[in-house]
């Protein structure tokens, strides 16, 4: 098969992720080619490693025409049987561009409808109809897809996002490791949120109420695995507050499933979310989570039983359950087993999409629908 993917960023993400495990999945047995609407970010050097060729086309501003344009050229030059677009420009604009050409083109939103405004979900409306096939990656996406954006019940498959258990497990000895490497002892209970540092994803709550867990929990650490713009504000706040030795940032990290490893607690307070990936990797290291109520968080967490809910940015709730979570040890072990059980849901979704792909190639996919 000879893939075309278009997806608004290569930077570090969720959806970014997910695609790069697409691709390297996809890579080996087919001919890919990866369009990045903003310059080339991380993720882009993983998937030309997989074998994909990768291009940007420098998106600065709200350059529609042209991008569109350049679109256009490549789904013209590359003849690909199916094209997948990803996130919301580049949904869109792949769209437009495949107007009016005999193309099997799929989406995936991989971000939350609900958030985006008026004007955004009215585009999406006027141009959903183009599409070949909506996957939805939670859902929360998929119910919100039919029954606010009217999509076809019939043009929208539920395939969710995926942790790969070969690539995220539990591993005793790499926790013994990364907890010398970086001087935590297993007295220390650590919580670690693996999450771009970006308002959306609300770290700065977590840190707050961590700070109202440091002065009772003496032994209670926080870090955090991923970079972005709030990095400044964190810095500050935990200067201020004298969190230097409590709290790490650890920036982004290639090795997720060690950082994972080296904690007893998952953290993730969003604003906003479909189905994290980072959730579905910490459920398969077998971590307790303690999660905010968005998207399909609460379907993988059952509050009580392998982790905690809270409302979004409610920081004494949250304090009360990082409170609970790092003082009994029994608590935090009985929440790893059913961590572990709940894990079991989880699908690799890459095989899933190949099969998918060779189905609308040959005309052979239909979704199923209760009518």
């Amino acid at each position: 098969m000879k893939l075309l993917y278009v997806i608004t960023s290569t930077e570090t993400g969720g959806a970014e992720k997910a695609l790069s495990d697409l691709v390297r999945f996809m890579a080996p047995e087919n001919t890919v080619r990866v369009l990045s609407l903003k310059p080339l970010g991380p993720v882009a050097q993983e998937m030309q490693q997989a074998g994909a060729e990768v291009k940007t086309l420098n998106m600065h501003g709200l350059h529609q025409s042209r991008v569109i344009r350049q679109i256009a050229d490549e789904v013209i030059s590359f003849q690909p049987d199916i094209v997948h677009a990803l996130l919301y420009r580049g949904m869109e604009y792949t769209r437009v561009a495949c107007a009016g050409k005999k193309v099997k083109l799929v989406t995936t939103p991989h971000f939350d409808f609900a958030k985006k405004s008026l004007l955004l979900r009215w585009l999406d409306r006027l141009l959903k109809d183009l599409d070949t096939l909506t996957v939805a990656e939670s859902f929360s996406t998929a119910r919100y897809l039919v029954e606010k954006q009217k999509y076809a019940k019939d043009k929208v498959y539920l395939l969710p996002n995926g942790a790969d258990p070969t690539v995220f497990y539990s591993d005793t000895a790499l926790r013994s490791r990364m907890r010398k490497e970086h001087g935590y002892t297993e007295k220390e209970v650590v919580f670690i949120s693996v999450a771009r540092l970006a308002p959306v994803k609300d770290p700065l709550t977590l840190l707050q109420a961590f700070r109202n867990v440091a002065r009772t929990c003496e032994d209670a650490r926080l870090v955090y695995v991923g970079e972005g713009p709030e990095r400044e504000k964190l810095e500050a706040y935990i200067q201020a507050n004298h969190m230097e030795g409590k709290v790490l940032l650890a920036g982004a990290q290639t090795d997720v499933n060690g950082w994972l490893n080296m904690a007893d607690v998952f953290v993730l307070p969003s604003v906003e979310e479909s189905l994290p990936l980072a959730l579905l990797e910490a459920l398969r290291v077998g971590l307790p989570c303690i999660v905010s109520r968005v998207g399909d968080m609460p379907l993988w967490v059952e509050h009580g039983k392998n982790g905690f809910v809270f409302t979004p940015g409610d920081i004494t709730l949250l304090s009360c359950f990082l409170t609970e979570a790092a003082q009994s040890a029994s608590r935090r072990l009985e929440m790893s087993g059913e961590s572990r059980r709940i894990s079991e849901r989880i699908t690799q979704t890459s095989p899933q999409y190949q099969h998918l792909y060779q189905q609308l190639i040959t005309g052979s996919f239909h979704v199923k629908t209760t009518r």
